[in-house]
């Protein structure tokens, strides 16, 4: 069968995996019948992992002929040196009624209040930040059904909350005062999903008028049927209070993390507070994940607490497990399997005994591994679907090596892994080798530098390096031009992303970036780099340099690294 006589609805299940840009690019002028396939279709964006000829070509070409299709559109100032502003100022002349779903990384408050006014119909926002992001709650729209907003909290000090109604279906957000949180919910009753993380409480008064009058109004959540809480040194009572308005609820995630004040620690343990509201309260409640981290206290015996935890009558109808971990520094209480996804180390003590899928959620595994912490460790911790596995060995591993080997092999299934971070000083060729050779679906990589040389002669190796598109180097020894020409650009020919170190006494950064990006035509190495993070082991960048290559790049200067997006 010719590729052009199947029918339309194969190219459009085609469709579905190729992204919109390359979509038009590959497509669009063909002929009239993929230009009326393509005009029927609704396309999503992705701006944040684009060279800069794409992201210009994209708004010069793909929105003025398109715009009326995009219904999705993310964003970036993080690979994409400032590409919010360099959106914003390609494409200020269009009309973007059309998007309904907007995801923005690392945006400042000023460009977010920019391109909340291009989408008037919005109706689901996510914003990914590592910055805390204060948003003033005037500028969430009447059409938005979802906010993630994970990292930022609404400012409500300019809007009168009692007269206003979001219609708000899901909500993720981060609060540092229980009194606005509150009110801020008496604005959001149609809400479905809550996902909230509570930090230490800065209100000088009470919850208890504010819930009295929610009592009164009668605005309970009663279309709230999944929660999830992250608390931080917070009193019982706000918790209570809250689950009074969710009589519906039918998931519950909690989980309780001792701050800087650990006076409200018994409380959050209290087995007869949390029988009553598991009897009284959640009578709906269907699945209930549990998780109290507390800081080590000598006199706490942790066998009886969880006992007490286990006798709880929802704990033994809905047939849920409590254990119990003592790690460096905490005092955990938990359901299984875990609810947290990330876990550091192995804990030293536990009352878990081989429980079968117990860390099952678990996706990112942090793990410092030296003698003291093979033999502490009690049981065997599996891990099947872990995705990002961070390993620190700064003792000399080669007498411990085969342990190592098998425990490892016990904990990891690492054809799943994605991500992986090797650091330490004292670690052999031979033991990085048959790392890599087991992981074969790497999309990142962060190793010494000195371990280069593993994946250029090793064959098994090479096959699998081919498909890493992030490469971070150890930022203590300055790469070389010919260690780039002759390791890395062989080894990684489909990298979108690479950090690493730079003597720049010795090596201009021009001369090392166009080492990069004016390889060889005919094999066509790292056409696809559009980011490159650089650290100055030597004195801080000079700017008249970085001034020569603006013409090829668009980079933003931090001290001592710099970071370029070509």
């Amino acid at each position: 069968m010719k590729f052009e006589s199947m029918p339309d609805e194969i190219f459009l299940d085609i469709f579905d995996y190729i992204a919109g840009y390359d979509l038009i690019y590959s497509f669009y002028n063909l002929n009239q019948r993929f230009n009326s396939i393509l005009h029927g279709i609704r396309f999503h964006l992705d701006l944040s992992r684009v060279q800069q000829r794409t992201f210009l070509y994209i708004c010069h070409s793909i929105l003025p002929e398109f715009c009326q299709q995009i219904y999705s559109i993310k964003l970036s100032n993080k690979q994409t040196i400032n590409g919010i502003d360099y959106y914003l100022d390609q494409s200020k002349y269009l009309r973007q009624d059309q998007v309904q779903n907007l995801i923005l990384i690392e945006p400042t408050l000023e460009q977010f209040t920019k391109l909340i006014s291009y989408f008037s119909l919005l109706k689901t926002l996510t914003i990914h930040t590592t910055d805390y992001l204060i948003i003033p709650i005037e500028y969430i729209s009447q059409s938005l059904r979802v906010c993630q907003l994970a990292n930022c909290q609404f400012d409500i000090s300019r809007t009168n909350l009692t007269e206003k109604i979001f219609f708000l279906e899901e909500l993720n957000i981060k609060i540092s005062d229980t009194n606005h949180f509150f009110l801020l919910l008496n604005s959001m009753v149609y809400l479905k999903r809550l996902i909230c993380h509570i930090s230490e409480n800065l209100s000088t008064t009470t919850t208890t008028t504010i819930f009295t009058s929610f009592e009164s109004q009668q605005k309970s959540l009663v279309f709230l049927n999944y929660l999830k809480l992250n608390i931080c040194s917070i009193s019982f009572t706000h918790i209570e209070n809250l689950l009074n308005l969710c009589p519906n609820l039918f998931s519950f995630t909690y989980t309780y993390t001792t701050g800087m004040n650990s006076s409200f620690d018994n409380e959050h343990i209290d087995t007869n507070r949390w029988e009553t509201l598991l009897e009284n309260q959640l009578i709906h409640l269907n699945k209930f994940d549990l998780h109290i981290s507390l800081n080590i206290d000598p006199q706490r015996d942790l066998n009886f607490l969880t006992n007490q935890f286990q006798q709880l009558k929802f704990f033994s109808q809905n047939h849920i497990r409590i254990i119990y971990e003592v790690t460096t520094y905490k005092h955990i209480l938990c359901t299984i399997p875990f609810i947290k996804s990330h876990l550091t180390n192995y804990s030293s003590k536990s009352s878990l005994t081989n429980i079968p899928d117990a860390y099952a959620r678990i996706r990112h595994f942090d793990l410092v591994l030296n003698e003291s912490i093979l033999s502490q460790q009690q049981h065997t911790i599996r891990c099947p679907l872990v995705h990002s596995f961070y390993l620190g060995l700064y003792e000399n591993i080669t007498p411990i090596e085969q342990q190592s080997r098998l425990l490892l092999n016990q904990s990891i299934s690492f054809v799943y892994l994605k991500h992986f971070e090797l650091y330490g000083t004292c670690i052999t060729d031979g033991f990085v080798a048959q790392l890599l050779t087991k992981m074969t679906n790497l999309s990142s990589l962060t190793l010494p530098l000195n371990h280069l040389q593993s994946c250029q002669f090793n064959e098994s190796i090479r096959m699998n390096m081919k498909r890493i598109t992030k490469l971070q180097l150890a930022l203590t020894e300055s790469l070389t031009i010919d260690c780039i020409k002759n390791v890395l650009i062989p080894s990684f020919p489909n990298l979108h992303s690479l950090c690493f170190a730079l003597d720049n006494r010795l090596y201009s950064f021009k001369d090392i970036l166009l080492s990069m990006i004016d390889t060889d035509t005919t094999n066509d190495y790292l056409k696809h780099l559009m980011f490159v993070e650089l650290f100055a082991l030597d004195q801080d960048w000079d700017e008249n340099m970085l001034n020569e290559t603006k013409n090829i790049i668009r980079y933003r200067n931090n001290y001592r690294f710099l970071y370029i997006w070509l």
